[in-house]
């Protein structure tokens, strides 16, 4: 054997850059160094080395972190996370940046793990990559722009699940927030597209509400981790009202005006003949000429929303199809009661007569829960004191500590 000199290009994991250095290798003459044999992300040893980790042959984290890095950066990366070493860097898929509850969820999601140590980032659909009627505080890029270390990607609506196949990720996950085949007519090729993301097996399911996990599971044979909404008592409290509240009690209707499903038209039309003040919120459209509108505001920011909450004594909400229903656990933060038709969704917090009026959805239904509430003060207060002590049950640290465990247990 001839002790030969060699200097090798190793790369520093820790700095991302090469170095040089010295190596004495012992070498038969005239022969060359065998070069080290490319492993694939999903190799045999990558495939061992995470099953040594969970079944707890590999003795330390450390250990456990060495094993990973030795078969590459992605697959080295995925066994620390898989271990506990590091936190997994994570993208939410988003539709777009315009005004939505669902988005606003996710904005809380992003928001709060990066509170909590996560590199986080999201990847909006339509070309906006601007929040300005929520707080942010993760960046947004475009899916050109989505970076290629993600450790985890999830898909928030049912148009998002080509673009988190696309981006390079180790596990994917797809939060469920609605029946969104219901969203459009039930002929048309949108619902069809929709509803048959929820057969899909290349994701882990999560959802935000109990009747669709139960929908989930009865219909698709489909397990989804069940992540409860909050709400962010920092953004939504009782505040200055934007008008002093006068004699007449005054009714909120919020809602986009030209989506028919959500019920607007309805709204008005309860309200027509009663002896109240009306506003309305739109995030999309605007009242029709013969509706009583005393008021109007479009597309407002969630730091104006208190404030109309705050100046309304009573929402009416008559929407069709929802998931979660945020407005009444928003108007109850702020001080006011809620008037709700039944829809999936409302068992999720609305009491009947304790926290809201809950009534079919029907027209002459809502024009007497509320005409009931202009006429006694006393139910009103009764049903503010319901409203109160649910506000304090929905805090979003239960949530995100859920959703941590959802994410980690599940790599």
């Amino acid at each position: 054997m001839h002790r030969v000199t060699k200097y090798t290009a190793i790369t520093d994991i820790r700095e991302g850059k090469k170095i040089m250095k010295l190596k004495n290798l012992k070498v038969r003459p005239k022969m060359m160094l065998k070069p080290k044999r490319r492993i694939g992300r999903k190799s045999r040893l990558v495939k061992k080395g995470r099953k040594e980790w969970r079944a707890g042959s590999i003795s330390s984290q450390s250990e456990g972190y060495k094993a990973g890095w030795k078969d590459g950066y992605r697959d080295g990366r995925w066994i620390a996370v898989v271990g506990g070493v590091c936190k997994p860097k994570i993208a939410y898929v988003i539709p777009g940046c315009s005004i939505s509850g669902g988005v606003a969820v996710i904005l809380q999601h992003a928001n709060r793990l990066k509170q909590r140590g996560y590199d986080v980032v999201l990847v909006s659909l339509d070309g906006n990559t601007q929040v300005s009627w929520h707080p942010v505080e993760v960046p947004i890029v475009t899916e050109s722009r989505a970076p290629a270390d993600r450790d985890i990607v999830i898909a928030t609506f049912w148009a998002t699940l080509g673009a988190a196949r696309r981006i390079e990720a180790k596990k994917r996950f797809y939060f469920i927030q609605s029946d969104e085949s219901r969203f459009y007519s039930p002929s048309s090729e949108q619902s069809k597209l929709a509803y048959q993301t929820y057969k899909t097996n290349d994701f882990t399911f999560l959802t935000m509400a109990g009747w669709l996990q139960r929908w989930l599971q009865r219909t698709f044979n489909k397990q989804a981790i069940y992540i409860p909404n909050g709400l962010d008592t920092s953004l939504m409290y009782e505040a200055e009202p934007l008008a002093p509240k006068g004699n007449k009690v005054r009714v909120l209707l919020e809602g986009p005006i030209n989506v028919p499903y959500k019920g607007m038209s309805d709204a008005f039309a309860a309200v027509r003949d009663l002896n109240c003040e009306v506003w309305c919120v739109s995030s999309s459209g605007r009242p029709a000429a013969s509706w009583r509108c005393d008021r109007f505001f479009e597309s407002v920011s969630y730091e104006t929303m208190k404030h109309i909450y705050s100046s309304c004594d009573i929402l009416l909400k008559m929407s069709r199809v929802e998931s979660f229903l945020y407005p009444p656990l928003e108007m109850m933060a702020c001080g006011g009661v809620p008037v709700v038709a039944d829809v999936t969704g409302t068992d999720e917090y609305l009491v009947n007569h304790y926290n809201s009026l809950v009534i079919p959805n029907d027209i002459r239904a809502a024009a007497n829960a509320v005409q009931s509430l202009i006429a006694d003060k006393s139910l009103r207060e009764h049903l503010r004191a319901g409203g109160s002590e649910t506000v304090k049950k929905w805090e979003w640290d239960r949530s995100i500590d859920l959703l941590e465990q959802a994410l980690i247990r599940n790599v």
